[in-house]
């Protein structure tokens, strides 16, 4: 019961990391975006599933009140600076993704209050871990520290700074995978940036673990330094074909390689401390709850854990796919076509050339989508005008030159009248 436990713990931990990560990373790149309608394409790859992401936070803090009281009331007075600042960071930021999706007149300010509250929750949760990595002073079960213990002689401010980065990491990766144009490019640059930047913050701080920690760092034996070596190999491939596939397709590349990284980083470091739960003096097998509570966990666990991981794949397969940039949700946009009905007149050249302009969209080819507000025939959300059925919407995610090919070239609409088409001065329902 204990060890299966303690594998849960680890397990939500893995998810929470790799889940939130990117979803924190996506809300610290925001401040560094000077556009607004990138801005607001960047929160709103998050803004559907930032909820369900930060579940797993609860689950771990239920495993170890539940499972490991002794744990959680000895490692809290220690931490209870960063773990209040982080709480907070994460309320700041779950109202402002929402007041950002559904008040665009207010994007600006929200969107930096959001991507405020990610760096602080990002930065608290990494002073937090390093705090822990350096021990927490114990004598008789209880708590003998000072208040700013945590910092660890500055070994908590680094471990911030790491998770910072690494979590932008896995943000800018994500973007690249889900995001079109522009946006895309730029994440996908910033990725070789940001991955150089992680494997230097993180290379220090695993140098300097054996100075800062008072723990006993344990890799005798062949079950201990054989999983660490196999974790290192994987977390360094892992950075290394980040860098080298960023930019490239398939783009789920880089995300996958970060998330394999951040797991074998973490598996690293349960193979360094275990069994202590709360480095230097407690360990799994004092901080446990008795046999029948443990025993009550496990079997409401295995009720609610496979519900909320099918939660978790039905939520990411629903909204699977890349998200297109919505010009006309934010100031300065584009606004839609404010009829859904042809006028009967023919486009000026300027409203001809802006659509023209336009990216595809990502749908495939014949589908409906935003950008068409007509019922049985589609219609160009920049002029209103009819399209015919060779004007259909590319399949291209990206406004590639086969995309661009499938429109008409603009001076057709230059023609005469009797070269033109003729149109009906209503269309038929």
């Amino acid at each position: 019961m204990l060890f299966f436990w303690m594998i849960v713990i680890v397990f939500a931990l893995l998810l929470y990391v790799v889940l939130d990560g990117y979803d924190l990373g996506i809300g610290v790149l925001t401040l560094f975006q000077p556009d607004a309608a990138r801005r607001r394409q960047m929160v709103e790859v998050v803004g559907n599933v930032w909820d369900g992401n930060e579940t797993w936070i609860l689950l771990i803090a239920m495993g170890l009140w539940g499972g490991f009281p002794d744990a959680y009331a000895t490692a809290l007075p220690g931490l209870y600076i960063p773990l209040v600042v982080m709480l907070f960071a994460l309320i700041f930021r779950g109202f402002s993704v929402e007041m950002t999706l559904h008040r665009a007149a207010s994007d600006r300010a929200w969107t930096r209050l959001f991507g405020i509250g990610s760096l602080v929750a990002a930065f608290a949760q990494g002073v937090l871990f390093g705090g822990l990595l350096c021990g927490v002073t114990v004598h008789d079960q209880r708590f003998a520290g000072a208040t700013w213990d945590f910092l660890g002689h500055g070994y908590g401010v680094l471990t911030g700074l790491a998770t910072v980065a690494l979590f932008c990491l896995a943000g800018a990766a994500m973007l690249q995978a889900k995001t079109v144009g522009v946006l895309r490019d730029q994440m996908a640059a910033l990725v070789r940036r940001l991955t150089l930047a992680t494997v230097w913050a993180v290379t220090l701080s695993a140098a300097l673990l054996p100075v800062a920690t008072s723990a006993r760092l344990n890799l005798d034996g062949v079950d201990r330094w054989l999983p660490f070596a196999y974790a290192v190999l994987v977390a360094a491939a892992g950075f290394g074909t980040a860098y080298w596939r960023a930019g490239r397709t398939p783009d789920l590349i880089p995300f996958l390689s970060v998330a394999a990284a951040e797991i074998a980083g973490l598996v690293a470091l349960v193979a360094l401390y275990f069994p202590q739960i709360v480095p230097p003096s407690v360990t799994l097998q004092e901080a446990a709850s008795s046999r029948n509570t443990l025993a009550f966990l496990v079997i409401a666990i295995s009720v609610f854990l496979p519900v909320t991981i099918a939660y978790h794949a039905y939520a990411n397969w629903v909204f699977r796919g890349r998200q297109p940039l919505d010009d006309g949700g934010v100031p300065g946009g584009r606004p839609a076509a404010p009829s859904p009905r042809w006028s009967g007149s023919r486009p000026s050249a300027s409203a001809w050339s802006r659509c023209m302009s336009g990216p595809p969209c990502s749908a495939t080819s014949g589908s409906r989508c935003s950008r068409f507000t007509w019922g049985r025939r589609p219609a160009c959300s920049f002029c209103s005008w009819p399209r015919l059925t060779s004007l259909r919407c590319g399949a291209s995610p990206r406004p590639t030159t086969s995309a661009r090919r499938r429109l008409p070239p603009r001076r057709s609409w230059r023609r005469s009248a009797a070269a033109a088409p003729p149109m009906p001065s209503r269309w038929p329902p």
